[in-house]
């Protein structure tokens, strides 16, 4: 047994009653995620995509790969970070999934590039640590320095990760190649947590993937199974994660006045993809199930499906991807391989009806 916070009721304890009243609530959610768990997302600033490099013969000639930085024009000094943006060369706009991701090079294991642009998708690449450093309670480098971490609701680097991300679709919104109408984001573990939070905030983003991310990501924290991590655990070895607030509820979950289908439904009523991997106890698969069920009525209130998967724990390779939460969990181990990518893009093509 367990006892969640209600997504359905406000603040005040008068109940959500119509769509209207979820953009209102989605309000408060957000600040409450902001206050208790991440800090607020900065502002944006203007930004802009300066190409460097084309490489016209990129998968076997099929695309093209644009190398260039996202440049953010603070007044004191503007803030750059590398892009790579990889274009089918078939007609028309494409749909753009963007990938924050853990390795510097485009040509990792993490991501199955030609069988994306096969699919026909445009790719852009984001290497987290190009945004803000993933290694210390540093606040001085790369990004963190142009903002005040000096107060208790102060962003994290989960924060500064999807500042970043929604910087490099304010540069690409207006892309001759891409629909800005079907952007998609995909993360991974800490970076699954960074997309879920990024669409929360940022509502150009269609469909949001989140792949095994686990603990203040898609599990219930408050559902807790054996070999998961905890609130503790993901404290003692990341704070920096999270706004100072936080550590407020160390010890004390019970508090805390939300939970991880909070941060699902405050991307109510777009697409969101939640992939989980059976070998993967420590992100907790069964409670990443559950927080789809628990989020669903944040989509019933826009008259949308939610998740119409199982309430029992999926076996491995099972799953259900026919509702607006799409849920997924492969054999394996924590990993981004190219299963979780194929279920992505099948998601979203369903969703788009071909």
């Amino acid at each position: 047994m367990y006892n969640l916070p209600d997504i359905m009721t406000f603040d005040n304890g008068t109940p959500v009653l119509n769509a209207e009243d979820f953009e209102k609530r989605k309000k408060e959610i957000i600040r409450l995620l902001s206050q208790n768990v991440f800090g607020y997302i900065p502002d944006g600033v203007p930004s802009e995509f300066v190409v460097d490099k084309i490489e016209n013969k990129c998968c076997s000639g099929n695309a093209e790969m644009q190398e260039g930085h996202i440049v953010c024009r603070f007044e004191e000094s503007d803030f750059t970070f590398p892009l790579k943006l990889v274009l089918p060369k078939s007609p028309g706009k494409k749909t753009l999934i963007v990938l924050i991701n853990f390795d510097e090079s485009i040509f990792c294991r993490y991501l199955p590039l030609e069988e994306v642009i096969d699919n026909d998708f445009a790719l852009a690449y984001i290497w987290y640590n190009d945004i803000a450093l993933d290694n210390s309670n540093d606040f001085n480098e790369l990004i963190s320095k142009y903002f005040d971490r000096n107060e208790k609701f102060a962003a994290g680097k989960i924060s500064l990760w999807a500042w970043g991300v929604s910087r490099a679709i304010d540069a690409l919104y207006s892309h001759e190649k891409i629909d800005n109408n079907e952007i998609a984001l995909m993360g991974h573990s800490r970076l699954g947590k960074t997309a879920l939070w990024c669409g929360a905030n940022d509502e150009r983003i269609k469909y949001v993937c989140s792949n095994d991310s686990g603990c203040m990501g898609a599990a219930l924290e408050r559902f807790k199974h054996e070999g998961a991590e905890t609130l503790n655990d993901i404290y003692d070895r990341f704070p920096f994660w999270f706004c100072p607030e936080f550590a407020s509820y160390y010890d004390n979950t019970q508090s805390l006045p939300v939970d991880m289908h909070f941060l699902v439904a405050a991307n109510a009523p777009r697409y969101v993809h939640i992939n989980s991997a059976g070998d993967n106890a420590w992100a907790d698969p069964t409670a990443e199930q559950r927080t789809c069920i628990e989020a669903t009525p944040a989509w019933k209130i826009y008259g949308k499906e939610g998740f119409l998967g199982s309430k029992d724990c999926y076996s491995d390779n099972d799953g259900d991807l026919n509702g607006d939460i799409g849920y997924y969990k492969r054999s394996g181990i924590h990993f981004l391989g190219r299963k979780d990518w194929q279920n992505f893009m099948r998601f979203i093509r369903m969703k788009q009806g071909k």
